[in-house]
């Protein structure tokens, strides 16, 4: 083989290593924004089944008891779900491996936080809140940066 033929071949190798490695990061990253994704549909699938509760007759159920903010006799049970565990005296929903999630009810609104798989306080990456029985009364916020985002 010439002196030409190996610098190409190993040109060639070190082309298709770094195709490989980038591919691998960009799967990764792909499979982050996924399991993010998962838990955004996850909480607003939350938020909008506080709203049903909300709005059905005490009778059947629900929460409808005069004041459409308050959300304080809320349980997850009541949302169906019927894995959620008390930490803390909070109901909290281990939902993978990327996020737990706790629901917070409270007279003035219903407030759901997502943190990090360990549910560490201090460690939330999604704050949203419930404040009415419309879509406009669903506030999002981001990474603690303050910035506030209304409806979905």
């Amino acid at each position: 083989m010439g002196q030409q033929q190996l610098l190409l071949l190993v040109l060639s190798v070190v082309i298709v290593g770094l195709a490989i490695a980038s591919g691998i990061e960009a799967f990764g990253e792909n499979q982050r924004k996924g399991r993010m994704d998962q838990v955004m549909v996850k909480v607003v699938d939350l938020a909008v089944k506080a709203q049903a509760w909300k709005m059905q007759h005490a009778a059947l159920g629900g929460g409808a008891n005069g004041d459409p903010d308050d959300f304080s006799a809320i349980t997850l049970a009541d949302l169906g779900f019927s894995d959620a565990v008390l930490q803390n005296g909070r109901e909290v929903i281990r939902f993978n491996e990327y996020a737990c999630i706790k629901v917070l009810g409270y007279t003035s609104h219903l407030h759901i936080n997502v943190l990090n798989a360990g549910c560490e306080n201090g460690s939330w990456w999604l704050s949203l809140e419930v404040d009415g029985t419309s879509y406009e009364d669903i506030d999002f916020r981001f990474n603690g940066n303050g910035s506030r985002t209304s409806g979905y």
